[in-house]
């Protein structure tokens, strides 16, 4: 014992150095692996960030072009000016106004002017000059010979007058009226110099580097400042919409390439120790490989001898058990060799339902005879509806239970049927067979439907849930069996019209395809109209809805997305009108009703229990209707606006709250009678009383607007300003006349402006 404890301690030294070295190798090689990581992650973090200056200034043109077109279209002035209706002065001054406003709310924006075609003459903010006497003519042209170009223009120079220093901008420009019209050109030219300072607000020149350039690789970023960046290019990314392309990465000098070197070294020393570490391990091991060969055979002659039991528990004890195990464990080869077998036939089931063929998939499957050699073959795909309702309400083992019996008996059922084959579990609720019939008399399709039917009906009395059943095509050879697994889960999507009692059979699809799904959409929103309007067709449209559907065969999943469409569309109509029609519409209801739809396996079923959900609706929807006319309610409200127009507190909020009905349903009632958001009613009002005690009366400014509903003239003034083009004080200087009080489409802001002029 005490020989065999000096050998332990003898080998337990000769180890020990290599023990260290290895470890410390580990510990270098986890620095550098470290480095490697902070490396990459550095990568990433400058690709987040350059992706954040790409959407940024994407996000920031896209504004700019937003904000512009826009205005122009919902300024009715544009169109008036371009097409020649009128040309007086209040209207070159509106379109005058609105270009200087649009230059003052984007600060990227360098100029905005309008091509007339008419008359070959520019309008911008500067006022109307000739094409010929304007400095951006060239481009004018230009983009009058290619009016279908869409985006923004490479770097150009821009100068709107000949005298002018030229500056760096980047264009786009829209044919005019919009959206089709073609009387002219609209033209946005975006200055780059503070795009420039954009992106530098957003990098740190100290740390990265960052150059954009752009499809006529003109540098774009950084300027003309002298900036020399020296770094190793780490993300290089592509804006589509300005067709700029992005480079970046790390001003770090030559301390990246350094610390690959090192990295390098380390590395070629690790692989250097590894070897004389193999190289010291094979000679320890060579020079105590002596004592180890006589203790065991010393266990060998032990064990001929036959041991009385009396021996200690030393390390050759320890062993000898371990080897009686190594013994014990080689019994349980035949159990590995049965679950061997098992794993084969899975093996060679998904080779069958995935169509593969090989000389070793047919060999197995002639030795474990498992289907026929020559026949008609199928598969049968069999799902478990509401599967997370049959995991809630069973436990694992009884799942698991439940799911076996289930395949057994189908497997029998089709055996009465003369089928021979056998089934897997292809996913956690879905089961699928591969079946073949030598009988060629008899029809195999048929023998299958009988045998969903019966599956179908014994699990929903005996295991008490509801299957799917899919049926692939008949296949002549193995080879097919592949394509009828595929036909099998494609029928399944099928089933609520071409399904028969949840049982579909791919043959059944018709192989013309759907006309798409705008005709449907736009039947949704006819019918959500006549549910609006309250008008009894509403159900002749839902029923021609779901006639179209089978005669159609659409997919399940499509029709439950019309469905669910059809809802999104009448909620948004009718949930804000009333609390009633809200808690109707509610989101766990409408939840509860798709769970019943989807559990139907008939159109007609479904059409019934979506056609009861919507009477429901429809029903309080005509009780409110015919409780109180919108005409009395939006008259009721105006006077009530008329007689406290001058309360500072007055709000949709407040309006909402005195007439209980929704903000949102006030603001469609005054779009729907005045043509005007609720805003812009009030501050008409308070604008025509202001006006009048401005012509009429010595009252501060500052009383004014007190008496008009604001809490300072600050604002009071710039809402004026807005409305009518002049301040409070220029109103009452210029002796200016209160402009006429009109509710409509029409405003009174040009007559304001008019008086101003003249």
């Amino acid at each position: 014992m005490l020989r065999l404890n000096n050998w332990y301690i003898r080998l337990l030294v000769s180890y020990f150095p290599i023990l260290v070295l290895t470890v410390s190798m580990i510990i270098f090689l986890s620095f550098i692996a470290v480095n490697e990581i902070s490396r990459l992650e550095t990568a990433k973090a400058d690709k987040i960030t350059t992706g954040y200056v790409v959407n940024s200034v994407e996000r920031a043109i896209r504004e700019v072009e937003f904000n512009v077109l826009k205005e122009a279209e919902a300024n009715k002035s544009y169109a008036s000016y371009l097409d020649g209706s009128s040309d007086s002065i209040t209207i070159k001054y509106n379109v005058i106004h609105s270009l200087r406003a649009l230059i003052e709310d984007n600060d990227l924006v360098e100029s905005i002017y309008l091509y007339k075609q008419s008359d070959d003459s520019v309008l911008s903010s500067s006022g109307q000059t000739e094409l010929e006497g304007f400095g951006d003519r060239a481009f004018i042209r230009q983009a009058d010979n290619n009016r279908n170009f869409q985006g923004w223009s490479a770097s150009r120079d821009f100068r709107e007058f000949d005298r002018l220093e030229p500056v760096r901008v980047i264009s786009m420009y829209k044919q005019t009226p919009l959206p089709f019209g073609k009387d002219g050109i609209l033209v946005i030219n975006v200055n780059l110099y503070k795009v420039e300072q954009l992106i530098r607000s957003m990098t740190d020149q100290q740390v990265s580097f960052m150059r954009i350039t752009d499809t006529n690789l003109q540098q774009i970023y950084p300027g003309d400042d002298g900036t020399v960046y020296d770094g190793k290019v780490l993300t290089k990314l592509e804006s589509a919409p300005l067709g700029w392309t992005f480079e970046s990465g790390l001003q770090v000098g030559h301390l990246l390439s350094w610390v690959s070197v090192v990295s390098y070294v380390w590395v070629i020393i690790a692989v250097l120790t590894f070897v004389v570490a193999i190289v010291y391990i094979i000679w320890v091991t060579r020079r105590n490989y002596k004592p180890i060969r006589l203790m065991m055979n010393r266990i060998q002659a032990l064990h001929l001898r036959g041991s009385d039991g009396s021996v200690r528990m030393d390390d050759l004890t320890m062993i000898d058990r371990a080897l009686e195990n190594l013994i014990v464990q080689s019994k349980d080869h035949e159990k590995e060799q049965r679950e061997s077998v098992i794993l084969q036939r899975r093996q060679l089931f998904n080779e069958l339902i995935s169509g593969q063929r090989s000389h070793q998939m047919m060999e197995t499957l002639r030795r474990l005879n498992l289907l026929p050699q020559t026949g008609q073959y199928a598969v049968l795909v069999v799902r478990l509806n509401r599967y997370e309702v049959f995991q809630a309400d069973n436990t694992l083992h009884e799942q698991n239970v439940l799911k076996f019996a289930l395949g057994n008996v189908i497997q029998e059922l089709a055996q009465n049927e003369g089928l021979q084959g056998w089934g897997e579990w292809s996913a956690p609720d879905r089961i699928t067979f591969v079946f073949a019939s030598a009988d060629d008399t008899n029809p195999m399709l048929e023998r299958l439907k009988k045998t969903a039917i019966v599956a179908k009906e014994w699990s929903g009395e005996h295991l008490r849930f509801k299957l799917s059943i899919g049926i692939g095509a008949i296949a002549a050879d193995y080879n097919g069996l592949g394509e009828s697994y595929q036909d099998a889960l494609n029928g399944m999507e099928y089933q609520y019209t071409i399904g028969r009692n949840a049982i579909t059979f791919s043959g059944d699809i018709p192989q013309q395809q759907p006309q798409g799904m705008f005709n449907y959409m736009q039947q949704c929103t006819n019918g959500v109209q006549e549910f609006r309007l309250t008008k009894a067709s509403w159900r002749e449209t839902v029923e021609r809805i779901f006639l179209q559907f089978e005669a159609e065969a659409m997919k399940d999943e499509d029709i439950l997305s019309l469905i669910q469409l059809f809802l999104q569309m009448l909620s948004r109509e009718l949930k804000e009108l009333s609390s009633t029609l809200n808690e109707c519409m509610d989101g766990d209801r409408v939840s509860e009703l798709f769970v019943r739809l989807k559990e139907t396996s008939m159109l007609a079923e479904m059409k019934e229990q979506l056609l009861d959900y919507l009477e429901q609706i429809y029903e309080t929807y005509v009780a409110m209707s015919e409780a109180k006319s919108y005409k009395a309610l939006i008259t009721e409200i105006r006077a009530y606006i008329q007689d406290n127009f001058a309360d500072p507190d007055l709000s949709l909020k407040h309006l909402s709250d005195r007439f209980e009905i929704s903000g949102k349903y006030a603001s469609h009632l005054f779009k729907l009678e005045y043509d005007m958001k609720f805003v812009d009613f009030l501050v008409q009002l308070r604008m025509h009383q202001a006006e009048r005690l401005l012509a009429e009366t010595e009252e501060t400014v500052q009383n004014i607007a007190l008496q008009v509903g604001y809490a300072n003239s600050i604002t009071f003034g710039r809402v004026f300003k807005r409305l009518t083009g002049v301040t409070p004080g220029e109103f009452r200087k210029l002796k200016m006349r209160p402009s006429p009080l009109a509710f409509g489409a029409q405003d009174n802001r040009d007559q304001a402006v008019t008086d101003g002029l003249q």
